[in-house]
């Protein structure tokens, strides 16, 4: 994807790079699916009717993230005003640092899905497996191999990753953990 942001097939890139991670940041916030869906949706038609050539990628993502924030924080504050006092709002709403580290979580997950739907046959096989909670013997038994066999190809597995991955995990993970030196 070029820098420049434009055009369907751009923004088809982008939900397709970032729903999921939107997703679970909306979850993460409201706590209901529905709601998560919904917000989600609303922020990539926000994003669709704003996107124009103006927009780099880091523009659009940071347009997203920023979309999502705000139409969560909405959505709070009208669950709110049906059941509460509005004055105890302003104290349970998510702080801007819970909103940063929900963004580093969310771009760990997503850098890592993206990662395993990079590799093939077993090593997919196995990190699909793993990512269900199955262990080891449990893939052994699913793909009909030994656990030693399971284990080495694990240990491969995760090395391949690493090398797709990169520093972008490491940095993200670093600013997660920077988030919570302040505290």
């Amino acid at each position: 994807m070029s820098d420049s942001i434009n055009g369907i097939d751009t923004f088809k890139g982008l939900y397709t790079d970032y729903f999921q991670a939107v997703w679970g940041f909306c979850n993460a916030y409201l706590k209901d699916r529905e709601q998560a869906m919904d917000a989600t949706q609303e922020t990539f038609f926000k994003l669709y009717e704003r996107l124009d050539d103006s927009y780099t990628k880091r523009n659009a993502v940071a347009f997203i993230y920023i979309t999502a924030k705000n139409i969560c924080m909405d959505i709070l504050r009208r669950n709110k005003f049906k059941t509460e006092d509005a004055e105890q709002l302003k104290d349970e709403l998510p702080s801007e640092d819970s909103f940063l580290e929900e963004i580093a979580t969310q771009e760990m997950i997503r850098c890592v899905h993206s990662a395993i739907n990079q590799l093939s046959g077993r090593s997919l096989e196995i990190a699909t497996l793993a990512l269900e909670g199955k262990s080891n013997p449990e893939i052994a038994d699913v793909l009909g191999i030994s656990l030693n066999s399971v284990k080495s190809l694990k240990k491969e597995m995760y090395t391949k990753l690493r090398k797709i991955i990169g520093h972008e995990y490491i940095i993200l993970f670093f600013a997660k953990h920077l988030l919570h030196l302040d505290k």
